[in-house]
């Protein structure tokens, strides 16, 4: 279960992550986001892509067990539930975002449960 999490969760982050960075735009088409100065590719490239990359490399290092898996098991659940919430705060606040992202928020309180079942047991 440790393993699983981590590297579905780091994997998830790694593919991401590398999309934001090598292809923004490509990325902010399907919500309907143009990227139209510098300052917008900047921005999408260090905030998702490098940022995104930095989680999947935690992740996988737990996975790998290059730092300590439970360490990294809290941050999948404290990484992907704060995204999960701020889903849920924008779903309940603005209203239904693209299947897209309704997708990705499943996807991050999946990898949450299951990291939280993770941890609960002995370690």
């Amino acid at each position: 279960m440790i393993r699983f999490t981590l590297f579905g969760a780091g994997l998830m982050m790694l593919v991401v992550g590398g999309l934001h960075l090598l292809n923004p735009q490509m990325m902010m088409r399907e919500p309907g986001i143009v990227l139209s100065s510098t300052n917008h590719f900047h921005v999408v490239r260090a905030a998702y892509g490098g940022a995104y990359l930095g989680i999947a490399a935690l992740f996988l290092a737990g996975a790998l067990r290059r730092i300590d898996a439970r360490a990294a098991l809290a941050a999948v659940v404290l990484i992907f539930g704060g995204f999960a919430l701020g889903r849920v705060v924008s779903v309940a606040s603005d209203g239904m975002p693209v299947p897209l992202y309704l997708g990705v928020l499943a996807a991050e309180l999946f990898f949450s449960v299951c990291a939280l079942l993770a941890l609960r047991r002995p370690g």
